[in-house]
């Protein structure tokens, strides 16, 4: 018989119902019996603080405390000023003696920064030139002007009294801070020291608050 006809009849044998592969039990490993189940960490909470933390917030505090005493020293020190701008609304720019009460009012709040001596005896043009020196480079070389007709009969213009009114208020809005005028000024502007019965009377206290009492030695 043909070998090729022999391997054509054979039949390849069909299994009903087979089975799946059972795979053996294995017995258990004793080493694993011993090991428990992995502990995760507790989460980490925002308290307490890290050491950095408290330094921010140390530093933050500081800075806050150094703001509030900025604030509350510039207040203080503007004060006066923020007072005397209130006086110079209230003055009657119409009245014989506006000019005299402006220069008072300009010189009682100087001596609120400075020693009286070196400001109640100022006069003349040393007194301008140190107003000047606080106002912006504009309206320089004008309030001298204006001050000096105080000793004049006639009274300033509504113009002119409207302008003393705008420079006054400009020389109290400066944020510089005052200072004594230089001894070789007031000498280059021909001061002369005041005499010993006005020196007193500068020495004499001030009422802030009553614009029309007569200027020490203005």
């Amino acid at each position: 018989m043909d070998p090729a006809t022999v391997n054509s009849e054979i039949v390849t044998p069909v299994i009903a119902n087979a089975q799946p592969a059972v795979p053996m039990a294995t017995a258990p490993n004793p080493a694993l019996a011993d090991l428990q189940d992995i502990i995760h960490p507790d989460p980490i909470g925002a308290w307490p603080w890290a050491i950095g933390y408290w330094l921010v917030l140390a530093l933050v505090i500081a800075l806050i405390t150094l703001l509030v005493i900025w604030l509350r020293k510039r207040a203080r020190d503007f004060a006066p000023k923020k007072a005397a701008k209130q006086l110079l609304n209230q003055l009657d720019k119409q009245a014989p003696s506006y000019v005299s009460d402006v220069n008072s009012l300009l010189k009682r709040t100087a001596m609120s920064y400075l020693s009286r001596d070196a400001i109640a005896a100022l006069d003349g043009e040393a007194w301008a030139t140190w107003l000047d020196s606080y106002l912006p480079a504009p309206k320089r070389q004008r309030i001298g002007h204006l001050l000096a007709k105080r000793h004049q009969p006639t009274p300033l213009t509504l113009a002119e009294a409207n302008e003393l009114h705008e420079l006054a208020k400009a020389w109290l809005a400066s944020k510089a801070k005052l200072s004594a005028p230089e001894p070789n000024l007031v000498q280059a502007k021909g001061y002369v020291q005041a005499s010993g019965n006005a020196q007193a009377k500068s020495q004499a206290p001030i009422q802030p608050a009553d614009t029309k009492q007569p200027e020490a030695q203005c």
